[in-house]
């Protein structure tokens, strides 16, 4: 309980991970190796938080302070915003977890393992605070009897685990649908797996992209009602989000794109005063978030050599040229990172997941 570097956000232990490591001899005397691994992983974590989710909080929270008659892009702009915000704030809190106990010597488990590549909500959880999901597998879902009694208890299992998952966050009726959502995103998503088994469908390329789309696109849904602080304004949001406010583009923006707006006009996109610095920014921040969380490896991946936190198997090492090494390139790529970490630090700045 008095172990600093797992603070008090996760990832969730178990004492049979930990214990042994803390009364394993080689771990009572501080090494070169751990160090350097330590903080490479640290400083990783950190560089998600303050360079990454920092800057995407804004959109966000001016989308979810102000929700009425969004147009559809800008529903959508502000939600993306909050679901990397979300994934780059409690990863990089968990690596730097991870990181300060890898100092010590001692591994923690690993949390996340790139949960927006999931192809499925069942795989999903598996990637997504994956010590939360142990937890709940392990202390509701089994006791409760898991799948061991048939396809309805399983799916009754599923939807108990979840709500009481959704609760675990808050006593708030958002927190009670969103664990509700997820709960019958698990119920269809175990029903559509066995019809697929019985019928042999394999789906091939396009089904795994179709599968990756179709969850993203659900659990961002479920992410309204998770940041949202009432239910109104997740409706809102989510009328947005299903066009129901039209789609809308900066008009400024519309004066930069010559020919192009005219035929813009005949799809019925519309155009609205101010915010265009503002819609620009957030599709930015977005898009580069995007483009770190889907094509860049992960840190279980870059540091899979020296291995980074307990069960990091992951999806595999990162190519030879981003995989971590102790090599001058790599110690000043992690200096660079960690002086940008630590000089934007000029802000108060809480993780979000303090607040559960």
């Amino acid at each position: 309980m008095t172990y600093f570097p797992h603070l008090i956000a996760g990832p969730v232990l178990h004492h049979g991970e930990m214990m042994p490591q803390f009364a394993d001899d080689r771990n009572r005397w501080p090494r070169a190796g751990n160090f350097a691994v330590g903080a490479s992983i640290f400083f990783i974590g950190l560089g998600k938080k303050v360079l990454v989710a920092d800057n995407l909080a804004p959109y966000a929270n001016v989308l979810f302070a102000e929700p009425q008659d969004v147009s559809l892009l800008v529903a959508w702009g502000g939600v993306l915003a909050y679901a990397f915000q979300l994934y780059f704030d409690f990863s990089g809190y968990s690596d730097m977890a991870i990181g300060l106990s890898r100092l010590f010597g001692v591994q923690l488990p690993l949390n996340f393992a790139s949960p927006y590549k999931a192809t499925s909500i069942m795989e999903f959880w598996r990637r997504w605070h994956m010590t939360l999901s142990r937890f709940l597998r392990d202390y509701l879902y089994i006791p409760l009897g898991g799948n061991r009694r048939g396809p309805a208890r399983r799916s009754a299992n599923l939807m108990a685990t979840m709500l009481l998952g959704g609760l675990w966050h808050g006593a708030g009726w958002n927190y009670v649908i969103w664990g509700g959502l997820h709960g019958l995103y698990l119920v269809i998503g175990q029903a559509w797996r066995g019809l697929a088994q019985r019928r042999g469908w394999r789906g091939g390329r396009a089904g795994a992209f179709a599968g990756w789309a179709l969850t993203f696109a659900a659990v961002c849904v479920a992410w309204v009602f998770f940041r949202a602080p009432d239910l109104p304004t997740a409706q809102a949001i989510l009328a947005g989000m299903a066009g129901g406010h039209g789609v809308q583009l900066p008009a400024t923006l519309g004066a930069h794109l010559g020919g192009l707006k005219a035929t813009l006009d005949g799809m019925g996109i519309g155009w609205y005063q101010g915010g265009t610095v503002r819609f620009i920014e957030t599709w930015g921040w977005v898009t580069a978030a995007g483009a770190i969380a889907f094509a860049l490896p992960n840190t279980q991946q870059i540091m899979h050599r020296f291995a980074p936190a307990l069960d990091a198997a992951g999806d595999g090492p990162a190519s030879s040229l981003l995989a971590w090494r102790p090599a001058r390139r790599h110690a000043v790529l992690v200096g660079a990172l960690a002086v940008l970490g630590v000089l934007s630090l000029n802000r108060p700045s809480d993780f979000l997941y303090f607040q559960f």
